[in-house]
């Protein structure tokens, strides 16, 4: 408790809130002593007063002016004297702020000591409430807009009120004292006629004292009030009081109110339902539409549930779907509807006047009606309603746009938040939080479907031992997806088929073509399928899409995931073979127009689409290559081995590399084994160095260097000395990071020869650049600098843009490291020109990696930071894990500078991981170096000396003796041990600069 306080004041706050001193006139100090009186003698936190100053969020500076408005209230609390001074009404601690109230100072406390007063004498106790309810003024805090924990108090003092008013008018009922009661609830129940308490206790004494008719309005009254605020019908004491006045019962069965009721764990769709909620506000007809299974239904019931309260002339609803799936009969509806709206059957019997009859009874009524599965305009249209004050809610599998004025609502795929909320609510949050990764992968496997993830959870549900892992392994195999998607009557399969009924057999044919393709597939290639022009194509898909069987993406589609499933358990029709060999020969077409070389005599593309890959190739290419893997794996599952080998080649050639896309090892094996089928020896070698590239820039070393070895073998036996030079290349990359640089060199100078021999000055400054990058491993930096010069000189010549700048970049980064920085800057400038013109993401970023390290050096934080920041986003945003761990050891760099050691270390652990994991000791031994050197600041010495250590016993191994000294002198600087020492005398001799 806080000390007694000096000077005497009077607060009341039961009203407008006062006192016997001036208080400020602001409306930000009133509201701290609002919540200080709120909480008077005890400590409230600053964390709570800013939140209930600033409820919809606080300035940066809201500390500061929290502690000048509490200094300007201590003035007018507790004038004279200071903020430690005894006496001091408005207190500071390390818990926040405190505001001393003596007895007798606070109206609240008044009251609340009244309320438990005289509890063993009902006069005294009716006496103590009379005094208790005299010191209210109006509302608690009347002119204070506070917080949350203001307005909670606010709403506290209230309930007390309310108590304290229904204890003493029933103890003035029991003392026959009704008129005291009228006088007391008359103004009460008229402000709130729902409270059934106060307006039974007001019926009761009207009745008492002779005024029945004013008791059966006050009932009645609250009967509407009821029903329009809160969609409910009065309870069993409001019914009992009217028996009793009334002397007759109180039927209350109401309006029709036929909504199904709402799924109890309804979860989500917090925008769907603030979008219907607006929209039912007017008389337009609300369509929900959505794929089957979406939830539509659940989500129009809740929604439906939501807004009946603004119906009270009552809620109907009808499935507009027969028990056989088939169209349910309008006029049946409606029959329905009028009976329950008390239609006699002398009206109901003329079915021809069915339509005028239902427009006069909803003409001037205020009816929700909720219709199911409409299949179409023409059935809805007749069961709208005709009355300005009536909303129309419908569910269906389209958008209805034939509907006039509708308001469409679609219902997507839950979002990942909203469906683990879903599952949650069935099987119980602990379990998936215990294994949320396994939880993650079951509703991947849902695809965002709300009757998937039901049974899903069902299924958990209903077996509390299974873990989610199982189920969600179970759900992996596509093969039985459908049959583990089913639970009782619920079935994704089902739903999907009944989907599919709707539509026509050719509609489901160009669903079942475009599903081979396991994939989202371009609007030409829907065209070749059909063998129809490029726009007629685009209306058939725009009608798919409209029954959300299929989803657009600009120009491309993809077959809804459970829609492919339910389609490839049909057998296929004849023709499909024919038209997905055609859309095949399209894709090469084109594929071989951007590559300039059209084959003779090959299958003809829609003009339309042939314009557009004119007009911008490099586009075409990178929205393409995906869908030309998927051509190549299906062409590959037909057999057709001339075609497959044909697409696999010119997939190969438009995705460059690196190609890191999830299909490429796929594309790499598909045309290898057409080759092979074909005994195209020359084709297998190819196939045999994608594989090995595809292999080397996902960092698997090993499997890569079995390809390159095979493929070098294939090319010698072919006599072929750009594949041989270009695979010794290759080859010389792994033998260098596996520590054996002289077998790289060797190879690099065998392919410097070849490529010189056969005339491919391109391959030869490719060779040059990495011949110039392993001398500066090895510590000759002279050489390094020369081939990197010849590297330069011979793309110039052969006018390689793009090769130039590759040696111009890894010559940028030797330089830099020479302390060369103005002529590295000009060179990766250069270089990041190049790859922003060319569009190539990849070699942009390992420029703008480089930039950063150049900028860090040069203590440019900032920018380096911009740079390294962009380079990791790119990196990550292709898929290259390995190159984006080299730009997080950048990034650590970076961060050491400016002084983050912790936010170096984080980066360093990422990239030492996956350099771990990849196999790469090159890049685990630049990790150990840059941990090294954060400890080393760190001033932790042992442990930078173990991890120094480590580094550079790892550049001996791969033979790296520049990159060893440069570990063994930051190990010298940590340590005083002589071996280190030597060992930095003997490395120095084996550096030539």
């Amino acid at each position: 408790m806080i000390s007694r306080v000096g000077v005497a004041v009077r607060f009341q706050v039961l009203g407008p809130m006062t006192a016997t001193v001036a208080l400020p006139s602001a409306a930000q100090p009133r509201r701290l002593l609002a919540v200080l009186l709120a909480q008077a003698g005890q400590f409230v936190g600053r964390d709570t007063l800013v939140d209930e100053l600033w409820p919809d969020g606080a300035p940066a500076s809201a500390a500061a002016i929290v502690q000048v408005t509490v200094s300007k209230l201590r003035k007018t609390l507790s004038p004279g004297l200071g903020a430690a001074e005894a006496g001091q009404r408005l207190r500071s601690g390390p818990r926040g702020y405190a505001l001393a109230v003596e007895p007798g100072e606070l109206d609240a406390d008044d009251f609340l000591t009244l309320l438990s007063a005289g509890a063993d004498d009902r006069a005294q106790r009716r006496r103590a409430l009379e005094r208790a309810l005299a010191c209210w003024r109006g509302d608690a805090f009347a002119d204070v807009a506070g917080g949350p924990l203001l307005e909670a108090h606010k709403l506290w003092l209230e309930d007390r009120r309310s108590a304290a008013l229904l204890q003493l008018v029933e103890l003035e009922l029991a003392d026959g004292d009704g008129r005291s009661v009228v006088e007391r609830l008359d103004p009460v129940v008229a402000a709130r006629p729902a409270d059934e308490r106060f307006a039974a206790r007001l019926a009761s004494a009207l009745g008492a004292v002779g005024r029945r008719e004013s008791a059966l309005e006050v009932l009645r009254r609250t009967r509407r009030a009821l029903w329009e605020e809160a969609g409910v019908w009065p309870g069993a004491d409001l019914v009992a009081v009217y028996r009793r006045i009334a002397g007759t019962e109180w039927t209350t069965p109401g309006p029709p109110a036929q909504l199904p009721p709402a799924v109890p764990d309804f979860t989500g769709r917090a925008a769907e339902l603030a979008d219907v909620a607006r929209a039912l506000r007017g008389p337009a007809p609300v369509v929900l539409h959505g794929a089957a299974g979406s939830g539509k239904s659940a989500l129009a019931v809740q929604a439906a549930w939501r807004a009946r309260r603004r119906f009270p002339d009552g809620q109907l609803a009808a499935s507009l779907r027969g028990p056989d799936g088939t169209p349910a009969d309008p006029a049946a509806v409606l029959t329905g509807f009028l009976r329950l709206l008390g239609a006699t059957p002398a009206e109901l019997a003329d079915r021809a006047g069915l339509t005028g009859l239902w427009r006069s009874y909803t003409a001037d009524r205020r009816l929700l009606v909720l219709l199911e599965d409409a299949a179409s305009e023409t059935q809805v249209r007749a069961l709208l309603p005709s009355g300005p004050g009536c909303a129309t809610l419908v569910t269906a599998r389209r958008s209805l746009p034939g509907l006039c004025g509708a308001r469409p609502v679609p219902v997507a795929e839950l979002s990942t938040k909203d469906a683990w909320a879903l599952l949650a609510a069935i099987a119980g949050e602990p379990r998936l939080r215990a294994e949320p990764e396994a939880t993650q992968r079951l509703l991947g496997r849902c695809a965002g479907l709300a009757l998937a993830v039901r049974i899903a959870g069902v299924k958990l549900a209903a077996r509390p031992d299974r873990r989610v892992a199982e189920l969600a392994a179970r759900l992996a195999d596509d093969r039985r997806r459908l049959d583990e998607l089913t639970a009782g009557d619920l079935g994704v399969r089902a739903a999907v088929t009944s989907a599919l009924r709707e539509r026509s057999a050719s509609e489901v044919s160009l669903l079942r073509l475009l599903a081979a393709f396991a994939g989202p597939v371009p609007d030409w290639c829907a065209a070749a399928l059909l063998d129809r022009p490029l726009d007629e194509a685009r209306d058939r898909l725009d009608a798919l899409a409209a029954a959300h069987l299929l989803t657009p993406a600009g120009t491309r589609w993809a077959v809804h995931p459970f829609a492919r499933l339910v389609l490839a358990e049909s057998a296929p029709a004849r023709h499909d073979e024919g038209a997905l060999r055609r859309a095949c020969e399209v894709a090469l077409a084109l594929a071989e127009h951007v590559r300039g070389r059209p084959a003779p005599g090959s299958r003809k593309p829609d003009p339309a689409a042939l314009r557009r890959v004119t007009a911008d190739p490099a586009g075409w290419t990178a929205e393409e290559t995906g869908h030309l893997a998927a051509a190549v794996r299906l062409a590959g599952a037909h057999g057709w081995h001339e075609l497959t080998g044909q697409l696999a080649d010119a997939c190969t050639a438009l995705a460059g590399t690196p190609w890191l896309g999830h299909a490429a090892r796929a594309v790499s094996v598909l045309g290898l084994a057409a080759a092979r089928r074909r005994r195209d020896p020359h084709a297998e070698a190819e196939k045999l160095f994608d594989l090995g590239s595809v292999h080397w820039q996902h960092g698997r070393w090993q499997q890569a260097r079995k390809y390159f070895v095979m493929a070098e073998h294939r090319y010698r036996l072919l006599e072929d000395p750009r594949g041989t030079g270009a695979v010794l290349a290759a080859l010389a990359d792994i033998h260098l990071d596996d520590g054996d640089p002289r077998t790289a060199e060797a190879q690099l100078r065998e392919a410097i020869d070849l490529l010189r021999d056969c005339g491919d000055r391109r391959g030869q400054a490719a060779a040059a650049a990495q011949l110039g990058s392993l001398a500066e491993d090895v510590g000759d930096v002279r050489r390094a600098v020369e081939s990197f010069e010849v590297s330069m000189l011979l793309a110039r010549e052969c006018d390689d843009g793009r090769g130039h700048d590759q040696a111009a970049k890894r010559y940028a980064d030797v330089l830099r490291r020479q302390g060369e920085a103005d002529q590295a800057g000009d060179l990766l400038a250069g270089a990041l020109g190049g790859a922003v013109r060319t569009g190539e993401r990849h070699w942009e970023a390992h420029v703008l990696r480089s930039l950063g390290d150049l900028h860090a050096e040069a203590g440019e934080l900032a920018d380096a930071h911009r740079r390294l920041t962009r380079s990791l986003a790119l990196f990550e945003e292709i898929g290259h894990r390995h190159a984006a761990a080299y730009t997080h050891r950048s990034l650590a760099e970076a961060r050491r500078r400016a002084g983050d050691p912790a936010g170096a270390r984080r980066h360093l652990r990422t990239a030492l991981g996956v350099f771990r994991e990849l196999g790469d000791r090159r890049g685990a031994g630049y990790a150990l170096l840059g941990l090294g050197r954060t400890q080393a600041d760190e001033g932790a010495g042992p442990e930078a000396a173990r991890l120094l250590g480590t580094s550079a016993d790892l550049f001996r191994e791969l033979g790296f003796p520049l990159w060893e000294l440069r570990a063994l002198r930051e190990l010298n600087a940590v340590t005083s041990e002589s071996p280190a020492r030597d060992r930095t005398r003997e490395v120095l001799t084996k550096i030539k600069i």
